[in-house]
């Protein structure tokens, strides 16, 4: 009996995440002249955060509801960039304001898709209320999913957004503060697949595909002074991962070594796979984009310092930009054809390098009902919580009896709901990152 009540002490709940988030807000400004961004008082942030948990368990014709509410004065700029013609983000104002509640929140929510709206609330006469939208676009999404190099960013105030019941994400604008799930708080990790054992693992194949693009376009590059291409490999992973997310049907990606094939005992003793799909064009995809990236950037850069520049060689420039934004679609489409295969059930099996063995995989090893995971919560997963095997569903065991059988692998747990878990033996400790960050926000993780 103690020991329930402690668990129950130990949630969080909603009028607890004021206290919390005082000790994680930077308010400082994160523009040049732009004005600090103070956390509402307590009792207005309270009202806030009731609302939208409120809403957040109920539904629309069905439909869960799912939206994104920015908390800003009406008369304050919604964008740094003071532009001439139209602006990177639009305010939509309503004739007349309504009431902030969890009804109305309901009713807007259909028409304001998190991705690219955001339902605007300020307070007025000691009120709270609704008085407009406000647009950013798909660039800042498409950006996250890799899709484009910039993107326009959400207003710099504090946003709150909800993607399923009792679930509450906080940010000051695309910067994520921490997340209210399950009756507890968590924050992001950094991105496995930027530093810490995940990382680790993909370094081989990191580097030889830097390789192949090299000698594919005759370049010598120094990945380290090129982002684009250091990073090449981690961001069309990444791209996997959100793809397959956003298609809501759950799912689980294991990496192995590129020396594995679909008939290497290894792989055999571990998991049955239904469709054997041996196939190297992701990798191929992957590695004829970055060659393309590295010929342009080359000639670009040639160019650059010329007083004249002759007509043929813009030509060519013009036809190697081509070339690239060809080559990066083909990359883009191979990663949709991989996230695709998460669709039929089993788990998706791939090498580090990005070679396709086979889909539909069911994880045959066994385990002991004692066996653990450790969650970790920063990349390097520095310090761990231990969690029996039981407490996860079929999906999450099988990865991990996978994992923890076949050293070195990598798994990638999606849940349907969207929300993407990583996997990696560490020693004598299979370790589970259960929320990090990916592309470059987590509001829509």
């Amino acid at each position: 009996m103690k020991k329930k009540q402690a668990e129950i002490l130990g949630r969080v709940y909603p009028r607890d995440l004021y206290g919390i988030l005082q000790g994680l807000w930077d308010d400082k400004p994160f523009y040049p002249n732009w004005p600090n961004v103070e956390l509402p008082p307590k009792a207005v942030f309270d009202e806030i955060i009731d609302v939208c948990y409120h809403a957040s368990m109920l539904t629309e014709e069905g439909r869960p509801t799912v939206f994104r509410i920015v908390y800003l004065d009406s008369h304050s700029p919604v964008s740094p960039r003071d532009e001439d013609d139209l602006p990177p983000a639009t305010r939509y104002l309503l004739n007349e304001p309504v009431p902030f509640t969890q009804h109305e929140l309901r009713r807007l929510a259909p028409v304001a898709d998190p991705r690219r709206v955001l339902i605007a609330i300020e307070q007025s006469g000691g009120q709270l209320q609704i008085y407009g939208l406000v647009d950013i676009g798909m660039t800042l999404w498409e950006m996250a999913r890799h899709e484009r190099i910039w993107g326009h960013s959400s207003p710099d105030a504090l946003i709150v957004m909800s993607t399923k019941p009792g679930e509450l994400s906080i940010s000051r604008g695309d910067r994520s503060a921490l997340r209210m799930r399950e009756g507890e708080v968590v924050t992001a990790a950094e991105s496995v697949l930027l530093k810490g054992p995940v990382t680790q693992f993909f370094d081989t194949a990191w580097e030889t595909l830097i390789h192949k693009a090299c000698l594919q376009s005759g370049i010598d590059q120094d990945p380290f002074e090129d982002d684009g291409l250091s990073l090449a490999h981690q961001s069309f992973i990444e791209s996997v991962l959100l793809y397959a997310a956003e298609l809501k049907h759950g799912g689980t990606l294991l990496f192995v070594p590129d020396e594995i094939t679909h008939e290497d005992p290894r792989l055999l003793s571990r998991v049955s796979i239904k469709y054997i799909l041996s196939s190297t064009r992701p990798r191929d995809a992957l590695t004829s984009a970055m060659a393309a990236r590295l010929e342009r950037n080359a000639l670009a850069e040639k160019l650059q310092n010329r007083r004249t520049v002759k007509a043929e060689e813009l030509e060519q420039l013009n036809a190697l930009e081509e070339e690239q934004l060809s080559r990066e679609d083909a990359a883009r489409d191979a990663a949709r054809f991989i996230a695709s295969l998460t669709a039929v059930d089993g788990a998706v099996v791939l090498t580090d390098s990005l070679r396709i063995i086979g889909f539909g995989a069911e994880v045959t090893t066994s385990f002991s009902a004692g066996d653990k995971v450790h969650v970790a919560h920063t990349a390097e997963a520095t310090k761990t919580k231990e969690v029996q095997f039981a407490e996860y569903g079929t999906r999450h065991r099988s990865a991990f009896r996978f994992v923890a059988s076949m050293e070195p692998s990598v798994g990638f747990i999606l849940s349907q709901d969207g929300g993407v878990k990583a996997i990696r033996q560490v020693g004598s400790t299979l370790v589970m990152w259960p929320y990090f960050r990916i592309g470059f926000t987590t509001a829509w993780m």
